[in-house]
């Protein structure tokens, strides 16, 4: 790290995006590392955050959290770990200390927060990233395995695993996920091959989501929204029952709603959405057919299940991975992947190029 300046995409407010000259990162305290980022790509949440979804994130920012990289330097209180270590990395850090992460809750840990959200902990689209309590949340690569193969481990598949899990998917199970953009795509995926739904319902406004699902084999239905009535279509689909269980990632009144109405008795709606305002839901008619609502983002549940399994190759993403350039075009790479344009599903980040 011969210069004492790195390319970073910054957030200066709704809707300013930049390119920026920043400082690279120090080592702060002793469990601190930093990593060179090898490969990263943005999420739907940074996306969000871009357009002003998120007024807790103070500007200045250097955004995302989904990433891969090299170690290049060490605090002294790291363990477990040397320099030349590839490795990704959970989307958020925790100390493992406060009270907060004693009760296991370590998605609200009061020392942390998610990467490029919170003042004092950038994100990972930049070409290097502090981390900080690293023993802790560091995931290593494992030898053999690329960085496009765990990318989405962290967040995408995490995500959708605390969205099916939450929904109780169990074997034989009728599932309808409701938006099928990365995280959506992962719930099917995981519905599928790892929790094994017998069916599985895809909904979404895009066709070229939908038909990727139902050529990949993980949506044995696929629904577009805006070709009539989803929850008829979805009855019709189970015999009139509704579906046992339903995962939402779309964050909007009417797919909520759709996702309830169309659940069967005693079914589970699990929603692992950013919702960018408040929503009404039917109420009355969840008392009257015993259907539960569940929300949530997740909490690093199942990483290591999911990690064997795509060192087994029964959880592949590639398919997802549809775009990339390097960090020199991450302000056309948000406007393409946030537009839903040329087909894009996930947009990888490889280093700047100078």
């Amino acid at each position: 790290m011969e210069n004492n300046t790195m390319k970073a995409l910054v957030y200066h407010g709704p809707n300013q995006l930049s390119l920026d000259d920043v400082a690279i990162p120090q080592i702060e305290h002793p469990e601190d590392v930093i990593l060179k980022v090898t490969l990263a790509t943005p999420c739907t949440s940074d996306v969000h955050l871009a357009v002003g979804h998120m007024p807790f994130v103070q500007p200045p920012s250097i955004l995302g959290h989904e990433f891969c990289g090299e170690i290049v330097e060490m605090g002294t209180a790291v363990q477990g770990y040397q320099v030349g270590d590839r490795v990704h990395c959970i989307s958020a850090i925790f100390c493992g200390k406060c009270t907060m992460c004693q009760k296991g809750y370590i998605s609200y840990c009061e020392n942390g927060g998610v990467f490029g959200t919170v003042k004092g902990i950038d994100g990972a689209l930049a070409e290097y990233i502090r981390i900080p309590y690293a023993s802790q949340v560091l995931i290593p690569i494992p030898e053999g395995l690329k960085e496009e193969e765990v990318i989405l481990l962290a967040d995408m598949l995490g995500t959708a695993w605390y969205g099916v899990s939450n929904a109780e998917v169990k074997k034989g199970d009728t599932v309808s996920v409701f938006g099928v953009g990365p995280v959506g795509m992962c719930a099917c995926l995981l519905a599928k091959k790892v929790f094994k739904a017998k069916t599985v319902i895809a909904v979404d406004l895009l066709q070229y989501r939908l038909d990727t699902l139902f050529k990949e084999g993980l949506a044995d239905y696929i629904i577009n929204a805006n070709d009539g009535d989803v929850i008829k279509k979805i009855r019709d689909i189970t015999g009139g029952h509704g579906a046992n269980a339903a995962i939402d990632t779309a964050g909007a009144a009417n797919t909520i709603n759709a996702a309830i109405r169309s659940t069967g008795h005693y079914g589970i709606v699990a929603t692992v959405a950013i919702f960018p305002k408040p929503i009404e839901v039917p109420i009355h008619f969840m008392t009257y057919r015993n259907i539960q609502l569940r929300t949530g983002i997740q909490k690093c549940d199942g990483l290591d299940i999911m990690l064997d399994l795509i060192k087994s190759g029964q959880i592949n993403t590639s398919f997802m991975q549809t775009h990339s350039s390097p960090l020199n075009d991450i302000l056309k790479a948000m406007d393409t992947f946030g537009g839903n344009k040329d087909g894009c599903i996930k947009y990888l980040i490889t280093p700047y190029e100078r």
